[in-house]
């Protein structure tokens, strides 16, 4: 009977401590090589990436893909929080790119000019075919080297993406030829070149801070503004505007970068990750931005402006303007730089189909 329940007790034994997981099998995965068991989750790496842009326009979701294609390709490892209309940094894109520059945040879209003169060059008026012909001056050396050239300021330049075509709106009288800019004010960055090319074409050119434009187009400070159609409607210019001219009057670029400081803590495997996934954002972008030319019109059309979009012969009348007036290059051999707006111009005519 002794024996009989000593052995019941050891079965017992027996059961209780495989069933808490007992024996020889090792419980810490460390421990046994071969476990294949889920390892204990890692904090990601997150990074904050500013745009100054709304959340429909293209930049923003480039951002967005960007944040999600990091993610998968780093299994996780990296996090990217995305903020719209530069929300970290009092709604200026000036303020933005500074602190990319400077590192308080990590990475984001910049408008070219504010990552460096040298990008103003693409802005020279009337200069581009098409977007394909923008492309392939893109790929050019010279405009490489102006993206490498933005490194010791901070800025790890990785690709471009379009700030588009510019057009002009106003609210006195719809533009048709150069004669109908005559004494309009028309509001533009604080730039030389964008206000000579402005001036050139017959229009009061008068600078005014992004961040205050919408207010000075509502109190008429100013009767118009320049803008690629993606911010004229994105920012509700719609709202203080009635007339659009689609004049396609220059191409201005922005750029995805990472703060410099940051790129040279990763590891030339997460750089690789980084370079292609922007790369791919970054025609995407352009796509979105090429895309919705077409639909934007016929947005802003619903929304109650007049749009106009000019014939190849009725820019041309605009082109003659900026082509005959020596300040506009005048503006961009100071902002830019004689050789480098020499080499740049060479690399836009060798890229002509």
């Amino acid at each position: 009977m002794k024996k009989s329940v000593s052995m019941l007790l050891a079965a017992v034994m027996v059961l209780s401590l495989t069933a808490c997981g007992g024996g020889t099998t090792a419980s810490n995965p460390s421990e046994n090589p071969g476990n294949t068991g889920a390892q204990p989750a890692v904090d990601p790496i997150v990074l904050r990436a500013s745009t100054p842009s709304a959340p429909e326009h293209p930049w923003s979701k480039g951002l967005d893909e960007l944040a999600g294609l990091i993610s998968e390709k780093t299994q996780g490892r990296y996090q990217i929080d995305v903020y719209y209309n530069a929300s970290l940094s009092e709604n200026s894109e000036k303020t933005m790119t500074e602190q990319i520059m400077t590192g308080a945040l990590d990475l984001g879209v910049i408008p070219g000019p504010l990552a460096g003169k040298s990008f103003s060059a693409f802005s020279f008026p009337f200069q581009f075919d098409d977007r394909e012909h923008i492309a392939r001056v893109c790929e050019s050396d010279v405009a490489q080297k102006i993206l490498a050239d933005t490194e010791p300021s901070g800025l790890h330049s990785v690709a471009y993406v379009e700030n588009g075509f510019r057009q002009i709106t106003n609210n006195k009288h719809a533009i048709k030829t150069p004669a109908d800019m005559a004494d309009l004010k028309i509001r533009t960055p604080q730039s030389a070149t964008t206000m000579a090319a402005i001036s050139a074409m017959g229009a009061n050119a008068t600078a005014v801070s992004a961040g205050e434009l919408y207010v000075a187009l509502s109190q008429h400070t100013v009767d118009g503004q320049e803008n690629a159609l993606s911010t004229i409607y994105n920012n509700g210019y719609y709202e203080v505007q009635k007339y659009c001219s689609v004049l396609d009057y220059n191409w201005s670029p922005a750029i995805i970068a990472v703060n410099s400081t940051l790129w040279a803590t990763m590891s030339p495997e997460d750089q690789e990750i980084f370079n292609q996934a922007i790369e791919q954002v970054a025609q995407d972008v352009n796509q979105m931005q090429a895309d919705g030319d077409q639909e934007l019109i016929e947005q802003l059309t619903e929304k109650g402006m007049e749009v106009y979009v000019f014939s190849p012969e009725e820019r041309d009348a605009f082109k003659v303007l900026c082509d005959n007036d020596a300040s506009i290059r005048s503006a961009y051999v100071d902002t830019v730089g004689e050789e480098l707006l020499t080499q740049f111009q060479e690399a836009v005519e060798s890229c002509r189909k």
